[in-house]
């Protein structure tokens, strides 16, 4: 007596995936009626064998922009990290963290409508019924 797996799912294997493409493209299968959407930058469909599931347009939609984000990251230059920050520089980086936060509450005072009264300072939870 022998038993078998078979593997039935909507998404093909990956071998598949790269047995399909061609130049640089990912072919995948789509439903027959899906075909004429299926085209995008990185990722194809081409026409599912009769019988069988396709993967959806918007899977092959995500897959093509992951793949794209992923190549501009890859296109990207690193930045160059300062490893050790001179005191000049934390100490214009702390003024202007204080001024944008001076801006913010000044502003937050003009507003004619305030959604919440403040809280006092420190007060998460007021127990006191």
């Amino acid at each position: 007596m022998s038993f078998g797996v078979s593997a039935n799912t909507a998404i093909p294997s990956i071998g598949y995936a790269i047995s399909a493409s061609r130049g640089g493209r990912m072919s995948l299968p789509v439903s027959p009626g899906s075909y004429i959407y299926s085209h995008f930058k990185h990722v194809s469909g081409v026409p599912a064998p009769e019988g069988t599931r396709g993967v959806a347009i918007s899977r092959l939609k995500v897959l093509d922009v992951l793949i794209e984000q992923l190549s501009q990251i890859k296109r990207r230059p690193e930045p160059a990290m300062d490893t050790d920050p001179s005191d000049e520089r934390i100490d214009a980086l702390i003024d202007q963290y204080r001024n944008q936060i001076r801006q913010a509450q000044a502003a937050s005072v003009a507003l004619p409508y305030n959604p919440a009264p403040p809280s006092p300072t420190g007060a998460l939870v007021n127990l006191v019924a």
